[in-house]
């Protein structure tokens, strides 16, 4: 959807009561590790360079996976507009946030947590598998994963839990997530808009009235920082795309070499003595840890390039100014947030007319 008929549309939503059909809107968090999350096996801690390579796995995945749950997302056509984000949006219809407890060449568990605006849990709950190769033919960076099932899975329970809510329930959502928004701009002006219950959860008490001057700003603020938005969609993707068959490739190399390992153990407590020393089992032995380190060193220098996309520097251009961001994504997102409530807050001191702006009106709450 364009971005000025977004803002019509959100005016339209709190005036008429109505939604852009029955999508929700999603945020994903970039995802987290858990500490037992080991990637490449402790052993792999002893070697300084399988230790970097490590570390370039852990921090690439969190990225890679939730833009996979994303694609899935949308491909299965029941959800509005989804966004990876480094820091998570707290005006979110749906919030998705994740936790990878396993992951390595032939595993992966994920703890997953689903909530919408209104605090309500959707999901909470462990999803794993084990990987299913295919081949296929697409040239889609993002078609294909050998944990699919993983994801469907998640997917299901999402869409089953979006069937049981109906209009007048999808509409509380996204009337929650926008003075939840409001509310992380200007506290004070939207306390009193939601209460929180004892479960944890929020209820609507009442809505900005259609032509709040306080509602019209946010919307606009709201608006700027889907520039921001834009831009970290364009490089998650190119992340996304450079980074993700070296991964594939990186996943395939441990898995073989995880059974390669365990066929080795089981030929070792099955004969008395390792293999001589060059013989052919022996010589297949080496060259098959010498192709997992020359993958290994690939994988590094690869996945090096790919982070270039996170850290380069970008430039926004806001009411006639041109902003330059650096730093990593998460850092630039803090620093476009920062300058969008300093807009905010000028803004609203200093409104047209020089008169001060007058306190929320309220419509009832649905």
């Amino acid at each position: 959807m364009k971005r000025g008929v977004w803002l019509c549309c959100c005016l339209a939503s709190l005036a008429l009561g109505q939604t852009e059909g029955d999508f929700l809107d999603v945020s994903i968090a970039v995802f987290t590790h858990a500490a037992t999350a080991d990637p490449a096996g402790a052993a792999a801690a002893a070697d300084d360079s399988v230790a970097a390579t490590v570390a370039a796995v852990r921090e690439s995945e969190q990225r890679l996976l939730p833009l996979y749950l994303r694609y899935r997302l949308e491909q299965s056509g029941r959800f509005g507009a989804v966004r990876v984000l480094p820091v998570l949006d707290n005006g979110a219809e749906l919030r998705i946030d994740g936790a990878i407890l396993e992951s390595t060449g032939s595993r992966l568990a994920l703890q997953i947590r689903a909530s919408d605006s209104l605090g309500r849990l959707w999901v909470d709950q462990t999803y794993a598998g084990t990987a299913i190769r295919s081949e296929s033919l697409s040239d889609d960076a993002f078609a294909e994963d050998v944990f699919a099932d993983v994801f469907s899975a998640l997917i299901r329970d999402l869409v089953a839990q979006l069937e049981q809510q109906d209009t007048a329930a999808l509409r509380r959502i996204k009337n929650a997530a926008l003075v939840r928004y409001g509310h992380g701009l200007v506290p004070a002006a939207f306390e009193d808009f939601m209460r929180q219950q004892t479960d944890g959860s929020f209820s609507l008490q009442r809505l900005p009235a259609d032509d709040d001057p306080l509602l019209r700003r946010i919307l606009a603020i709201r608006e700027r920082e889907y520039l921001f938005i834009d831009v970290v969609d364009e490089q998650y993707q190119q992340f996304y795309g450079d980074v993700k068959p070296v991964y594939d490739l990186w996943r395939n190399v441990q898995a073989e070499q995880a059974e390669s390992s365990s066929a080795r153990t089981a030929r070792e407590l099955a004969t008395p003595s390792a293999f001589p020393r060059g013989s052919y089992r022996a010589l297949q032995d080496s060259y098959n840890n010498f192709r997992w380190a020359k993958l290994q060193q690939l994988y590094v220098e690869e996945v090096g390039q790919g982070f270039t996309n996170e850290v380069a520097p970008t430039q926004l251009a806001l009411d006639d100014s041109v902003y330059k961001l650096s730093g990593t994504l998460e850092q630039q997102y803090r620093e476009w947030r920062g300058l969008l409530a300093e807009l905010f807050a000028l803004e609203t001191a200093a409104p047209a007319g020089g008169t001060p702006p007058a306190g929320p009106a309220t419509n009832a709450a649905p």
